[in-house]
């Protein structure tokens, strides 16, 4: 409890109007859903004391209910960080020395190559009313992956900058969220333009620099020698601490093992989607089936409708691999 509540007062500097109500409460205005527009007075979030020990937090505006460690890894992930090593010190596992902590800083950084990326502003760069930045925070997205997305106010423009004539004509042209895919050298080698009208033709554009590459999101940032998910959509990526995205619904097989787990759409009554599921398991890799609780389609509409900020422990608790997949798969399957 002692390092919980020290953590707490280390965040109170990022919470609006924060208090302590007592020894076991706290209250301060929403970070996640920003609480009311309307009164600044507001404070409708709340830190406290579970009965097994630890804080949890809930706002009784949007109704998000969630671990401390899991707020304050939303809000500040360097303080995150710190707060999980002092965890593990303080549990019996060896701390790294002053030594070894320096010469992890002195390991060579990588960045993202120089790229028309930089002509952009990160979604962690703008205005909190700016309303891409409204979009994403709308989603739920972790304030520790707006760094990884950009705003493009032209988005036909600014991709002929990358590829001259690509489109042809530049009328009608639309602001888009820019999801950028990047090597493992973080090397710019495709991106993806997200509307921001629900009411779009196009809802996302995939646009691929180098053909030769994957058409892979999170390969900048995916540790494929540990346990790691498989997802559809990039933007699911964002909620899961080690994944990778198939922007093209298919994947290169090359680029998975044993240490693979996939994760599709909650569709079971989609024939394409059941199939895949099919090839998965016949070639004896992981994937995870949602169980019947699950009622929205993917992960980010998981996290937002029905307000389950463990997503991972649910997917830990559902992946299976052989004849259980299969026995899985037929009892989720609705084709």
């Amino acid at each position: 409890m002692w390092l919980d509540q020290k953590y707490i007062g280390l965040l109170s500097g990022r919470l609006e109007r924060f208090k302590r109500v007592n020894s076991k409460t706290y209250n301060f205005r929403c970070p996640v859903c920003g609480d009311s527009h309307k009164n600044r007075f507001k404070a409708r979030g709340f830190l406290f004391e579970k009965d097994q020990g630890g804080f949890l937090y809930h706002c009784h505006n949007c109704n998000i209910t969630m671990g401390f460690d899991k707020l304050m890894e939303t809000l500040d992930n360097s303080l995150y960080r710190e707060y999980i090593l002092e965890k593990m010190s303080a549990n019996g596992e060896r701390k790294k020395t002053p030594v070894e902590e320096f010469a992890d800083k002195m390991k060579t950084p990588k960045f993202i190559s120089s790229t028309p990326l930089n002509s952009l502003k990160k979604i962690s760069q703008l205005k909190w009313d700016h309303p891409a930045k409204k979009y994403v925070m709308s989603r739920k997205i972790p304030n520790s992956a707006h760094s990884r997305l950009f705003y493009a106010p032209k988005f036909k423009k600014w991709v002929n900058t990358l590829l001259p004539n690509k489109f042809e004509s530049v009328d009608y042209d639309e602001p888009r969220l820019i999801i950028p895919f990047l090597d493992e050298d973080k090397n710019l080698i495709g991106l993806q333009g997200r509307s921001f009208n629900p009411k779009a033709n196009l809802r996302y554009i995939t646009i691929m620099l180098d053909e030769t590459k994957p058409k892979i999101f999170g390969l900048d940032r995916c540790d494929r020698n540990k346990l790691h998910y498989i997802v559809e959509g990039p933007i699911d990526c964002l909620f899961l601490t080690n994944a990778i995205a198939m922007a093209g619904g298919s994947i290169d097989w090359s680029y998975v093992n044993e240490h693979s787990v996939f994760v599709y759409d909650n569709e079971p009554r989609s024939k394409e989607t059941v199939a895949k599921i099919h090839k998965v398991y016949e070639k004896n890799h992981k994937v995870c089936i949602w169980p019947e609780f699950i009622k929205e389609k993917d992960i980010n509409d998981i996290i937002v409708k029905q307000k389950i900020d463990n997503i991972e422990d649910v997917m830990n608790a559902n992946i299976t691999q052989g004849l259980e997949a299969k026995l899985m798969m037929t009892a989720w399957s609705r084709v």
